[in-house]
C-alpha cells in the first residue's frame, strides 16, 4: 500500500499548491491575505508532520476522548447558536483575532471517529450505539440552526453512511428516528407559540433556505408562469434579475465563466468574470480555476481528487483492523463527497451553497481538518 500513500501525498501538496496559486492571484482589500493562507498551510504542514511522526491509532481506542470531544463540541455549537457573531445571515465561527474557527468542519472528523470507535468496540451493544446515533443527530441539529444545511445533511450522512455499511443501522435506529420526528413535530409548535426568540430563529432559517431554494429554480428555469383554465392561458415570463436579488447577478458570472472557458485559460490573476464574484477564493475557486487555469487545469484537480479517493479506499480494504478500515473508508468519503458538492453548486448542477474544495479553497479550519484526516489515513496499517 506504499504506493496508495504516495499517490495521496503527492495529491495533497499539487492540490495545496493549486490551492496557494489561486489564492495568490485573488485580488483583495485585505493586504494580509495572503500571509493569513501561507500560515495557515504552514499550520496543516506542522500538523502533518507531527501526525507522521509520532501518531498511532491506538490512541484513538480510548472512550473517555469521545465523551469528552463530544462534548467540546456540543457546547462549542450551542455557543455559536446562541452567542455566535453573524455574518452573511449565519452564525457558523468563533473568532479569534483576525482568524476564524468553524467547529462543524472538526465535528466531521470527529463523527468519522466517534462511529468507528463504537463500530469497532461495541458492535453488539444497541445501547451504546444509540447513544452514539443521538450525539450524531444532536450535533446536525445544533449545526442545522447555524443554520447551515448542507453542511448538517452532510454530516449525517456520512454517519449514517457508516453505520448502514457495518450492517449496524437497525430498527432501533430507525424507531429513534421516527420517535425524535414525532417528538419534534410536538415540540416546534409550541416552542413557536410561547418562544419569540424561538419563532424568530425558524423564521430567520425558513426565510434563509426558501430564498435559497427560489434562487436556484430561477437558475434552472428563469421564468414566471401565468396559467389559468378559463380562459385557459399558459404563458412563460423571463424573471427580472429584480424578483430575485443579487444572486441573479453571481449566477450569470458563472455562467458566463463557465461559457467562456478554454483550455489553458486566461492566465492567472487575468480572470474577468470571476473578479466580479463573491467567495471565488472560497466557494467558487473551481470557477475561478476553469477561467484563469482553463478547462486543462480543472481537469487535473478532479483526477488529482478521484486518484486521492481510489487510493484511499483501497487503503481502507486493506486495513489491518475494523477500527482503521472505518476510519480510513470515512475520511475518503468525506473528502470526495465534499469535492463532489463543491464542483455540482460551482458548475450549478446543485443549489448554491457555501462548501469549500478540499485543499485549494481558503479556510483555515477546513484546510486544517482535511489535512488531519489525510495525515491519519497516512498512518493506516495495511494486512500483509
Amino acid at each position: 500500500m506504499e504506493f496508495e500513500k504516495i499517490v495521496i501525498f503527492v495529491s495533497t501538496i499539487l492540490l495545496t499548491l493549486y490551492g496557494l496559486l489561486l489564492n495568490a492571484s485573488v485580488i483583495t482589500t485585505d493586504e494580509h491575505y495572503f500571509l493569513k493562507t501561507l500560515i495557515i498551510v504552514g499550520i496543516g504542514g506542522v500538523a502533518m508532520f507531527l501526525i507522521l511522526m509520532f501518531f498511532k491509532f491506538e490512541y484513538l481506542k480510548r472512550g473517555w476522548l469521545y465523551i469528552v470531544g463530544g462534548i467540546i463540541l456540543i457546547a462549542l455549537l450551542v455557543y455559536i447558536d446562541l452567542f455566535g457573531k453573524e455574518s452573511g445571515g449565519a452564525r457558523r465561527w468563533i473568532y479569534l483575532g483576525s482568524f476564524s474557527i468553524q467547529v462543524s468542519e472538526f465535528v466531521k472528523l470527529y463523527v468519522i471517529l466517534m462511529i468507528s470507535y463504537v463500530i469497532y468496540n461495541y458492535h453488539k451493544n444497541e445501547i451504546i450505539q444509540l447513544i452514539a446515533y443521538l450525539t450524531l443527530i444532536i450535533m446536525c441539529l445544533l449545526i442545522y440552526f447555524e443554520p447551515d444545511l448542507g453542511m448538517t445533511v452532510f454530516i449525517f450522512t456520512t454517519g449514517s453512511l457508516l453505520f448502514f455499511i457495518a450492517g449496524l443501522f437497525s430498527k432501533a435506529k430507525i424507531k429513534m428516528l421516527l420517535f425524535l420526528f414525532i417528538f419534534a413535530v410536538i415540540l416546534i409548535p409550541i416552542l413557536y407559540h410561547y418562544s419569540p426568540k424561538f419563532q424568530k430563529k425558524i423564521n430567520e432559517m425558513l426565510t434563509y433556505q426558501s430564498q435559497r431554494v427560489k434562487r436556484f429554480k430561477n437558475m434552472v428555469f428563469p421564468y414566471k408562469v401565468n396559467f389559468s383554465f378559463v380562459p385557459f392561458k399558459l404563458k412563460l415570463e423571463p424573471v427580472k434579475p429584480s424578483h430575485y436579488d443579487r444572486y441573479a447577478e453571481q449566477s450569470n458570472l458563472v455562467k458566463q465563466a463557465i461559457k467562456n472557458a478554454t483550455w489553458l485559460g486566461s492566465g492567472l490573476s487575468q480572470g474577468y468574470f470571476t473578479k466580479f464574484l463573491p467567495e471565488r477564493e472560497n466557494d467558487y475557486i473551481t470557477v475561478l480555476a476553469l477561467e484563469e487555469l482553463g478547462i486543462l487545469g480543472v481537469s487535473i484537480i478532479g483526477v488529482l481528487f478521484l486518484a486521492m479517493f481510489i487510493s484511499i479506499i483501497m487503503i481502507g480494504l486493506n486495513a489491518d483492523s475494523v477500527f482503521t478500515h472505518y476510519v480510513v473508508i470515512g475520511i475518503g468519503f468525506v473528502i470526495f463527497i465534499q469535492a463532489l458538492l463543491h464542483f455540482g453548486v460551482n458548475f450549478q448542477v446543485l443549489p448554491e451553497k457555501g462548501i469549500s474544495l478540499p485543499f485549494v479553497s481558503y479556510g483555515g479550519s477546513s484546510y486544517l481538518s482535511n489535512i488531519i484526516m489525510v495525515s491519519i489515513v497516512l498512518k493506516a496499517r495495511t494486512k500483509g
